[in-house]
């Protein structure tokens, strides 16, 4: 596993910390975690995601592709939007 480094504010550091300890994770884990929250996601868990979604609406898997690309990028052009606003 690649390691990095991010620069945090003490006080953002702190609160990492006591989140990871009552939840009985490591850094590591909030931090993979808030960022799927995020929407930073691996391939591999967009392709499950996209499986899921596709047998639960009746979709091939072509269309569930062709109706996520859409959407991703209609939201993709509102947050552009919204941050010129």
């Amino acid at each position: 596993m690649p390691r990095t480094t991010i620069t945090l504010s003490e006080e953002r550091y702190r609160a990492l910390k006591q989140v990871a300890a009552r939840r009985g994770q490591t850094i590591t884990e909030v931090v993979d975690r808030a960022l799927e929250l995020a929407g930073v996601n691996t391939v591999e868990s967009v392709r499950t995601m996209l499986a899921a979604a596709s047998r639960r609406a009746g979709l091939t898997d072509e269309q569930a592709m062709e109706m996520a690309l859409r959407e991703t990028a209609a939201a993709r052009a509102q947050e552009v939007t919204s941050r010129s606003a």
